[in-house]
């Protein structure tokens, strides 16, 4: 008889108590609390309550949250009837002026496109939510020519390896079943974890560097787009808590059938607490993973790992492995009348074990903030600083002369951006990073041991929201 994985019938569990789910939904639920998309937090009891809140589409060119409008009418009837689709471009010129491994300039763009369905609106059942997103990006971009170990742009690194193409990176349907739960189920986009007020993102809005968008030491062991399922709990209009069950082996693609369970999973949990100190709002969020994946084991001289790529010589592996998170945000000031516009601060903590995942530790802190400055309130700004910690394991397989000319011990940087709200619709972002990679040469990155030194990035931005 084959033996079944428990993490197979973790799977299949989650499956039938999803279906099941399905069928008990009842009429009395309609008026269930869904999360506030624009601060995480738990609406009141309301008829209407939904994960898509309604932009207004009706304004002038200069106010209205969509450049095409309303579309004589139909978007927002389409809208009140459970129906949204947004589309949206974003446009990158980035540069390294200043050591990296390249003084280069390139270009790099996405087109993206969110279809949002809310079953309640459509007259169908109440508390069910379809979320389908679908990316495709276009250009290059300079992460390589920096010499930095974290990309300087989130992007492109979170739709590899979809080129020129559209694919579907998140594609999702979550049910609540109370006030309180929920569960969620599809191809997830993972990137939406590890929340922050001022720090978080695809690279769109906010800060570009993968360091500011998510906790780096998740990487090993969470893909960006891969199937799963969630489950979300509110004990409290202050607390959210969720479970996830993902499969490690997804890429954006495929679908990811053909791989799921196959080659382990990876477990999920994170939790959120809301706080008010002297009535600013702030959060903090703790995150745990696990996985019982084979990886390839870091303590292994690297010469192995290319011989195993080339020509099949075997590898030691690690079996499984762990991370543990921490990010908080804190507003000092925030505006009575709209309190998304303020100031605050923010900080980010991972560890891992270090065996199979080369990120050992990982810090972060900075500040930023939205409508500071009079007449421009939806202008955002935010400057932060990172230091990564590479795994001990992975530097002590190095020979030691290999070991002090590439100096692989740690990487720091520092980012400024200021994001011009020039309209809803359009949003323009100058941005400039100073990443040490605390490495002087490297006679394996480039040729004749080219000083690498504190690289220099500048790029600009812009979104157009359609």
């Amino acid at each position: 008889m084959t033996e079944i994985s428990p993490f197979r019938l973790l799977g299949l569990a989650a499956a039938i108590m999803f279906l099941v789910s399905l069928v008990c939904v009842e009429k009395s639920s309609a008026q269930q609390i869904a999360p506030d998309t624009s601060t995480g937090e738990p609406k009141k009891p309301e008829a209407e309550a939904t994960l898509f809140p309604i932009p207004d589409f009706t304004s002038d060119i200069w106010h209205r949250a969509k450049l095409t409008g309303d579309w004589f009418g139909l978007r927002t009837q389409m809208a009140n009837h459970g129906i949204q689709l947004d589309v949206d471009n974003v446009h990158t010129i980035q540069g390294v002026s200043g050591g990296g491994l390249d003084s280069t300039t390139r270009y790099l763009g996405n087109a993206e496109v969110l279809l949002k369905l809310d079953s309640q609106k459509m007259g169908l059942w109440p508390g069910g939510f379809l979320l389908v997103r679908g990316e495709a990006p276009f250009g290059t971009g300079v992460n390589l020519a920096t010499g930095a170990l974290l990309p300087v742009n989130t992007r492109p690194i979170l739709s590899s390896p979809a080129r020129d193409e559209m694919v579907l990176s998140h594609v999702v349907f979550t049910q609540f079943l109370s006030e309180k739960f929920a569960v969620a189920l599809g191809k997830l986009d993972t990137s939406i974890g590890d929340a922050n007020e001022f720090a978080h993102g695809r690279g769109d809005e906010k800060f570009m560097n993968l360091a500011f968008s998510l906790d780096p030491v998740a990487l090993r062991t969470v893909p960006y787009s891969a199937l799963g399922m969630g489950f979300v709990f509110l004990p409290s209009k202050d607390l959210i808590t969720t479970f996830s069950v993902i499969d490690t082996e997804g890429v954006t693609t495929r679908t990811g059938f053909d791989t799921l369970f196959k080659n382990g999973t990876t477990l999920a949990s994170e939790a959120r607490l809301t706080v008010k100190p002297f009535g600013f709002t702030g959060h903090h969020l703790i995150s745990a993973l696990w996985s019982n994946k084979d990886f390839v084991s870091s303590s292994q001289d690297p010469r192995v790992i290319i011989g195993h790529i080339l020509v099949g010589t075997p590898v030691r592996r690690a079996s499984g492995s762990w991370a543990f998170m921490y990010n908080f945000d804190q507003y000092f000031y925030q505006d009575t009348k709209d309190p998304t516009q303020g100031i605050g601060v923010f900080g980010r903590f991972g560890i891992s074990d270090g065996k199979a995942n080369p990120v050992a530790q990982f810090y972060s802190f900075g500040f930023g903030g939205k409508g500071m400055i009079p007449t421009r309130e939806q202008d955002r700004f935010g400057i932060g600083y990172y230091y990564l910690k590479v795994s001990g394991d992975l530097r002590d397989a190095l020979p030691p002369l290999l070991l002090k000319r590439i100096g692989l011990d740690h990487e720091q940087g520092v980012e400024l951006f200021y994001n011009i709200a020039i309209t809803p619709w359009l949003h323009l972002t100058p941005d400039l990073q100073f990443i040490d990679s605390g490495r002087n040469k490297s006679p394996i990155l480039t040729a004749g041991g080219k000083s690498i030194g504190t690289a220099v990035v500048s790029a600009l931005r812009i979104k157009i929201d359609f």
